[in-house]
Order: C-alpha cells, then sequence, then structure tokens
C-alpha cells in the first residue's frame, strides 16, 4: 500500500489486477479520468489538457476558458471625442473642475458620451 501505485487524482492506492488510465507519468483509476470542470468522464481517443497539478480538462472546457480569459483581458476601445463635445467640457469644468455627479450626468447625456469618459 504505501510504495504501490497511487492514483493522480485522489491519491488511493491502485491495486495490481485493476484497469487504469493513463496520462503521461499520471496512472488514474477509471473513475477518476474525468474532467475537472464538467465531471465527464473521459474515454479512449477523447482530447483533454493535463494542468500541472496532474488535473484533467476536457478540450471544449480548456477553449471555453481560454475564451473568457481572453475576453476579460480585452480593452475597451479608445473614445474619440468631436470639438463640439469637447467645447462643451471644457466650458463645464472651467466653470467648476469637480462637478457634482448630477452635472456629470447632465454632460453624458448632452455630449452623448460614457460617464466614465466625462
Amino acid at each position: 500500500r504505501r510504495f504501490g501505485t497511487k492514483c493522480a487524482a485522489c491519491q488511493q492506492g491502485i491495486p495490481p489486477t485493476q484497469v487504469v488510465r493513463r496520462a503521461q507519468d499520471f496512472v488514474y483509476h477509471l473513475h477518476c479520468f474525468a474532467c475537472i470542470v464538467c465531471k465527464r468522464q473521459l474515454a479512449t481517443g477523447d482530447e483533454f489538457y493535463l494542468m500541472e497539478d496532474s488535473r484533467l480538462v476536457c478540450k471544449a472546457d480548456y477553449e471555453t476558458a481560454k475564451q473568457r480569459e481572453a475576453e476579460s483581458t480585452a480593452k475597451r476601445p479608445r473614445t474619440t471625442i468631436t470639438a463640439k463635445q469637447l467645447e462643451t467640457l471644457k466650458n463645464a469644468y472651467n466653470n467648476s473642475p469637480k462637478p457634482a455627479r448630477h452635472v456629470r450626468e447632465q454632460l453624458s447625456s448632452e455630449t452623448g458620451l460614457d460617464m466614465r469618459v466625462v
């Protein structure tokens, strides 16, 4: 038990008579050879990713996670301010360098710019 083969997922011993799945140097019980995200058991021929900590992720879940990560790091486009919008903002900020929220909201509706830009 102490020195025998252990499942990379559950760390339980694997008897020599039991059927196993392998991924690189790791050995898994059949029921432990599953995606950690969707819990679907992986079969022979399924495409999967082996993480550094010996956990398995099916290809679909891995690609979905990568896409979400790419979307979350995407920057929003730079705002282009027209001459008229700039003039309106300059006048408002010359009157009050720190306008109140309702003034900023009014500027936003007048100029058509987002509150974050104003």
